[in-house]
């Protein structure tokens, strides 16, 4: 994983999740670094209710010397919790380089 991605919260997931995480993350900052510098910070969160069923919530920011992009989103599943916030990330830094 690059080094400029910090991932917070990982201790409340079990290990192929953290695996997934770990993957989908670095693809998708791959992408973000080239319009966009900076360091990735997540926040990851898993909320458990009595049921077998957990909510994903995910806080994403890149710090730059001159932006801050800050995103945040949740879901059901994993996968798509994360990838909803990659995605909102990618496109604040596509907007932010066009600037």
């Amino acid at each position: 994983m690059d080094k400029n991605i910090t991932i917070k919260g990982l201790d409340q997931f079990e290990e192929e999740e953290i695996e997934k995480i770990k993957e989908i993350v670095s693809t998708n900052y791959e992408k973000i670094k080239r319009d966009i510098k900076g360091n990735l910070v997540l926040h990851a969160k898993k909320h458990e209710k009595d049921g077998n069923r957990a909510k994903y919530t995910f806080h994403g920011k890149i710090q730059t010397p001159d932006n801050l992009i800050n995103v945040e989103d949740n879901d059901w599943l994993l996968s798509t919790a994360l990838h909803k916030v990659m995605n909102k990330l990618h496109a604040s830094a596509q907007n932010k380089a066009r600037k």
